[in-house]
């Protein structure tokens, strides 16, 4: 039976790619939808799902529900200059979406999604966490019952994207991810560490497109083209990193990626440091306490250090090759 799963997106153009590969797959059931401002503003986030759902023509679609407007205490901070002002590259504009939204709301419908389906629920989170955060807030009970999240975030060994240490969804919403990290809810963390090992050129996504003639094809060739100019500008390759399609395949197929359970905090008031993931990599050995004499022989015992539990698990390392033939299966069937 197909484990359910609810996605919750900004729906830019590697969250597109994502849902293709998680609609199409049968070893999970998409229940739901979500989605979040990111990348772009949320009611634009949603009418991408509508739009990516009619070019699927799936006969059984999924609840699609929007969520929220603006990070928990900032002002929304965007990427249209790499995703588009639409988030898609500026391609899909014209298709208008089919449906309405779900009247519920993203908050509801995720904690609905985790009273019904608990334990075999798998949230993928491959935007800020903002709703995630606002469900928790507003009923810890329901959220404590999933089976587990998936978080396409952060960045521990490597660089951010979104400044010198940041990864951009963190960046959006510190405040959220901080509140999910330290939830104690069973969480994945799927860094720019392991999504920046591999990257889909631009030649292969041209030769893919060409040999399939469909409208779904067609779509994908032009809507990733502004999306990997961007990186040929910015990072000197014709191509685009894989974050939100390996989050999604990393909650579809479990054996792709190796995880490490490691204390993960993340910085919310640093000037310099904002959405920065802060991780105790550190080998814990017994604490031998030494002895300090003060003035009339008195000693004072050194106390331990505070001995912080691991909070989540974070992906460390990924099997390329199992996730590009999935990947492609999938994107190109």
């Amino acid at each position: 039976m197909p484990r359910p799963i609810l996605i919750d997106t900004d729906t830019g153009v590697d969250d597109a790619l994502a849902l293709i590969v998680a609609l199409r797959s049968p070893e999970v059931s998409v229940k739901a939808i979500t989605t979040v401002a990111g990348n772009v503003e949320v009611e634009k986030c949603t009418r991408n799902v509508f739009r990516i759902l009619r070019l699927l023509q799936l006969g059984e679609t999924p609840i699609v529900a929007q969520g929220a407007k603006k990070p928990l205490h900032r002002p929304l901070f965007s990427a249209p200059e790499v995703h588009g002002h639409d988030g898609l590259g500026n391609f899909l504009m014209r298709l208008p979406p089919t449906a309405k939204k779900n009247p519920r709301g993203a908050v509801d419908v995720i904690i609905e999604s985790c009273r019904r389906y608990a334990g075999r629920l798998t949230i993928v989170a491959i935007g800020p966490l903002t709703n995630l955060a606002r469900a928790w807030k507003k009923d810890r009970t329901a959220l404590r019952q999933v089976g587990r999240i998936v978080s396409m975030g952060g960045a521990f060994h490597v660089p951010g994207n979104t400044g010198p240490v940041a990864e951009f969804n963190y960046f959006v919403d510190p405040e959220a991810a901080h509140i999910l990290l330290q939830s104690g809810l069973p969480m994945t963390v799927v860094p720019l560490d392991v999504t920046q090992q591999l990257v889909l050129m631009r030649k292969e996504v041209e030769y893919r497109a060409k040999r399939r003639a469909s409208a779904l094809a067609s779509a994908i060739l032009l809507f990733t083209r502004p999306y990997m100019r961007y990186h040929k500008k910015a990072e000197g390759f014709d191509g685009a990193y894989l974050h939100d399609p390996i989050a999604v395949a990393a909650a579809i197929d479990r054996r792709l990626i190796q995880t490490r359970g490691v204390h993960v905090d993340v910085e919310t008031s640093g000037s310099y440091t904002r959405g920065m993931t802060v991780a105790d990599f550190r080998a814990r050995v017994p604490f031998k306490p030494k002895a300090y004499l003060r003035p009339r022989r008195m000693s004072l015992w050194l106390k331990p250090p505070a001995e912080k539990k691991p909070s989540v698990d974070i992906a460390v390392k990924i099997d390329r090759e199992r996730f590009l033939k999935l990947f492609h299966e999938r994107l190109w069937m």
